[in-house]
């Protein structure tokens, strides 16, 4: 199970990341952006980091790779935001598109359980349950942010969810961008159909 984990768990590492290349991508766009949204991009920030630095701990561990040699690689990857500007026009697209990010996510992470439970001691499943529930959290951050700050374009969550599902499924090469990242085995057409529910009915559950 070890070996067929590598290319995912090597895919998690830099997703979790790419976080860095998207703050950094914000901060030059010149996208105006709230003071609610910044205090959530600090917290985010920081969670994202930790749990790359986590992966890349393990990804070591396992297949005996250096840290420094798989930070090297990491960021000698190519990053290119330029096909993804339609969705990052504003700040309640771009939570949107986070929140999409962090519900996948959260459900990846959950399905590979099983994987951190077969190889090592409980504190490796522990520490991924955390990272599953700072995603959730990141999620409904995301959502709750939407809610408080533009409800009057709640009505274009539907169209813009979906057109996030066929990119994942029928769109370009991932590039860096730690958003719709989704193109391995366990994101299929169920599962991201699935996130794109939940984001459809968020605001009609309460």
């Amino acid at each position: 199970m070890i070996s067929e984990m590598k290319d995912g768990l090597w895919n998690d590492l830099c997703s979790e990341y790419d976080a860095e290349n998207f703050c950094n991508y914000l901060k030059t766009s010149g996208i105006k952006l709230s003071s609610d949204f910044k205090s959530f991009e600090y917290v985010w920030r920081r969670d994202e980091l930790n749990h790359y630095l986590g992966f890349r701990q393990i990804y070591s561990l396992l297949y005996d790779i250096s840290e420094d040699e798989i930070t090297r690689e990491v960021k000698s990857r190519t990053v290119n935001f330029e096909p993804l500007q339609s969705m990052l026009q504003d700040e309640f697209k771009i939570c949107l598109l986070i929140a999409y990010d962090e519900i996948a996510t959260t459900k990846n992470y959950a399905s590979e359980y099983e994987f951190y439970t077969s190889f090592g001691p409980i504190n490796f499943l522990r520490w991924v349950k955390n990272v599953t529930r700072d995603e959730a959290y990141h999620f409904n951050n995301c959502m709750e942010l939407i809610g408080k700050n533009f409800k009057n374009r709640i009505s274009e969550i539907p169209k813009l969810v979906d057109y996030f599902i066929d990119w994942d499924l029928n769109g370009g090469a991932y590039h860096g961008t730690f958003v719709l990242d989704h193109d391995g085995p366990y994101f299929t057409n169920e599962v991201l159909n699935a996130c794109g529910d939940t984001m459809k009915n968020y605001f009609f559950r309460k």
